[in-house]
């Protein structure tokens, strides 16, 4: 439930950013298209031009970005006034003493102009559309991607064959790839129809990747699956190989992560020479089969390697279920010493 909670509330978040994006573009459609103020005009609907003079720049490091500061002082006005700035463009190019104007618009200094050059302020309305659109953009896809991988879980995951992190992280990871490439766009692009176009533009070759990426691996899982090829080979001699022992029995330890074969019984240990604190497996063992790790088994990572590379041998002990999770490379061996101590047991 926590799962689909979020993928709801990620879902619901975009709705939000994508409504604000219509009254951030008037905003900005609206100083776009101010005129300049005259005589009886409305103050809010108009832009009034003043003339100042630059008194000094000011930057101000911000992680890996930087605030940008003009300070200037307007005509037959002695105060300071500090103007932040959208970019570097003209806090490199002024210097103290130049002449700069600067526009108003709803008591807020919106642009700076050093000769032909104009740059916005961060008051300006220009650009208000690129945060709610790229946010919008960004937690879509990751919201679809995490409600796919939560529906899949619920309906399929429980009768895969092999259980794997991948099954479950193609949808987000899909959805996060093609979330940043939505909110680069919304911060970059002219306009709004050029950001919706780039990220439309990603959705094939996103899809394609995820895809392809999904096949090689879904070709590796029915690899692991198969476990026809792992036959018993008895030891020819001492072999500690990393194993857990996972069950309701005790010799099932915390921190026994090795097996001991081929000197005598199998037996678990926490040395990885194989030379003390040795706990032999009982005869009672019996191996029932040999599998790939399956949903609901808590054995992943147990051999020291990567769900592809563990295989399980389950055992009876009597009533008793017992794992023994190990690298498919050293079953053979494994699976050997276990059949060899049960046959010389009876």
């Amino acid at each position: 439930m926590l799962a689909v909670g979020c993928a709801l509330v990620l879902l619901l978040a975009p709705v939000g950013f994508f409504a604000a994006v219509p009254g951030a573009l008037a905003r900005g459609h609206a100083y776009a298209s101010a005129p300049a103020c005259t005589a009886g005009a409305r103050p809010d609907s108009c832009t009034t031009t003043v003339a100042a003079t630059v008194t000094g720049t000011e930057e101000k490091a911000r992680g890996r970005k930087a605030d940008y500061w003009l300070r200037v002082t307007e005509r037959g006005d002695d105060r300071v006034r500090r103007v932040h700035m959208s970019g570097s463009r003209l806090h490199d190019a002024v210097r103290a003493g130049d002449r700069v104007s600067l526009t108003y618009w709803r008591g807020e200094i919106r642009t700076v102009r050093f000769g032909t050059t104009a740059e916005d302020t961060e008051a300006s309305p220009a650009d208000d559309w690129r945060l709610p659109l790229g946010i919008g953009l960004l937690t879509l896809p990751v919201g679809l991607g995490v409600l796919g991988a939560v529906r899949w879980w619920r309906r399929r995951y429980a009768s895969a064959a092999h259980a794997s992190a991948w099954q479950l992280s193609v949808g987000p990871v899909a959805g996060g790839l093609l979330g940043c490439l939505g909110f680069v766009a919304a911060q970059v692009c002219p306009d709004v129809r050029g950001a919706l176009l780039v990220t439309a533009l990603g959705v094939p070759p996103v899809a394609a990747l995820t895809a392809l990426v999904a096949w090689l691996t879904r070709r590796r899982e029915r690899r692991a699956v198969d476990t026809s090829d792992i036959v018993p080979v008895p030891p020819a001699g001492k072999r500690c190989v990393r194993a857990a022992v996972l069950g309701d029995v005790p010799y099932s330890v915390d921190g026994f992560d090795h097996l001991v074969v081929g000197d005598g019984a199998p037996a678990v240990t926490p040395d990885p020479d194989g030379r003390v604190a040795r706990r032999p497996l009982p005869p009672s063992l019996t191996v029932h089969e040999v599998r790939a790790p399956r949903p609901g088994d808590t054995v992943l990572g147990a051999s020291g390697g990567g769900s592809y590379d563990t295989v399980l041998i389950e055992c009876r002990d009597g009533a008793e279920t017992v794992l023994v999770a190990l690298a498919r490379e050293d079953a053979p061996v494994v699976l050997g010493a276990l059949l060899s101590a049960a046959r010389a047991a009876g």
